[in-house]
């Protein structure tokens, strides 16, 4: 009985030390070549080697060391992650973006990271490229003439310190507005010289061209000669002329080029005889006929030239493709496109270079006639993703592109487009990774 208890208790200590072999990184053995012949009923000394293991990396990139001085641009593994240094040098500062390291090709913005040129961040809803070497600088604040240069790349969206002049049409707090002074780097609404596009109020503040229309004291007015009427009231002398605008009722008068209709100002695009009294402004016979004014609104059946900006479902819209222009804007290609927004778009005309952010992944345009083919993500050589490492399939990868692939970190020595980088036939596109 006792024999038994020695086995059991011997059987659980055996069991102990196997368990606890597991938390140690040394793995110990003995050598065979120290065991001379078959020796099994004589003593002899065996000796015993230990092998110790490191961190775990992927192939081709090597696990962070806290002795190692990484200059700006190294990559290491750290915590199941490439990171790339951002400082000059880096010298037992475990990554970490408080330590000026992001994991590789992450676009977020981090007050702690140091940027250089040409940097590019992706920063609530918008995309921006750094001007010059900066740290703590936020995007969104430090305006046009801060280190970041905003990439939604319709131009419209006004930004913080942006300089307008006469006329210059801007897309703030979800309306147009047109600047009617000759320079300013204000707020739009926030100064007396800002107008909302489309509305007719009359301002002794604004600067006026030949043609513009005002509405004064219950009075439509228009100017053939702006600088008079810059300053000088309605009504008052020869610089405004005061117009006829009649309520259309199934007609108008003879030669009467404006009119109101549903509370809309409309003016005559050819001289208004004949037949063309009886058109209704606001449907497709009106088209080319009666044009409305005061209202920045999407008009189905106006007459617009490519450029022109309207709002639709507080939308706002350029256009693309004037022979379309009746297309209900973002219904259909080749018409509208959607503005003042840098996600992705299938009905919108995009160029090369231009960002687009696509369920939660930026992309930039590499081939134009594919990317206006295709969804980012779904065809080669059209759109590139430019967060994360993976290897994407679709990318096309040129001279030092980093990525990740099947447990190894390759480094591209050519350019390449859907080469998988484990294959021997991509030994020309794709190497292994070494610091």
């Amino acid at each position: 009985m006792k024999n038994i208890h020695k086995r059991i208790l011997s059987s659980c200590l055996l069991m102990v030390l196997f368990m606890l072999s597991f938390s140690t990184n040394n793995t110990f053995a003995y050598w065979a070549s120290n065991i001379l012949g078959a020796q099994t009923n004589s003593d002899s000394t065996v000796a015993i080697g230990s092998w110790t293991f490191g961190p775990y990396s992927p192939d081709g990139i090597s696990y962070y060391d806290e002795t190692t001085s990484y200059a700006n641009g190294n990559i290491v593994w750290y915590d199941g992650n490439i990171w790339v240094n951002h400082g000059y040098t880096s010298l037992n500062n475990i990554p970490s973006t408080a330590n000026n390291w992001t994991i590789y090709n992450d676009l977020n913005w981090y007050s702690t990271v140091t940027y250089r040129l040409d940097d590019l961040i992706y920063y609530n809803d918008n995309i921006y490229i750094s001007k010059w070497e900066q740290i703590n600088n936020n995007p969104e604040t430090t305006g046009i003439n801060g280190p970041w240069e905003n990439q939604v790349t319709d131009t419209l969206s006004w930004v913080s310190g942006q300089a307008s002049n006469l006329n210059d049409i801007v897309f703030f707090d979800g309306a147009l507005w047109i600047y009617k002074g000759y320079y300013t780097t204000s707020e739009p609404g926030s100064q007396n010289d800002w107008a909302l596009v489309g509305n007719l109020a009359y301002s002794a503040n604004y600067v006026y061209d030949n043609g513009d229309f005002t509405f004064y004291n219950g009075v439509y007015y228009t100017t053939t000669n702006g600088g008079w009427a810059s300053g000088s009231v309605p009504g008052t002398d020869a610089a405004w002329t005061a117009l006829t605008v009649p309520i259309f009722n199934g007609s108008v008068p003879n030669n009467t080029n404006y009119t109101l209709y549903n509370g809309i100002f409309y003016k005559a695009l050819v001289s208004i005889n004949g037949q063309k009294r009886n058109i209704q402004p606001g449907t497709l016979a009106s088209k080319g006929i009666w044009q409305a004014i005061n209202t920045q609104q999407w008009q189905q059946y106006n007459t617009y030239a490519n450029g022109d900006l309207v709002m639709y479902q507080s939308n706002v819209y350029e256009l693309a493709n004037a022979a379309n222009s009746s297309n209900i804007p973002g219904t259909t290609i080749n018409s509208w496109n959607g503005m003042a927004t840098i996600n992705y778009n299938a009905l919108n005309s995009y160029v090369l270079g231009e960002y687009t952010v696509y369920n939660s992944n930026v992309y930039q345009v590499v081939n134009e006639t594919n990317a206006n083919n295709n969804t980012p993500g779904t065809t080669s050589n059209a759109w590139n993703q430019i967060n994360g490492y993976q290897y994407y399939w679709f990318n096309v990868y040129s001279i030092g592109d980093i990525i990740y692939y099947d447990d190894a970190v390759y480094i591209a020595i050519s350019q390449s487009v859907n080469q998988q980088p484990d294959l021997l036939s991509s030994s020309s596109y794709w190497e292994l990774y070494e610091i």
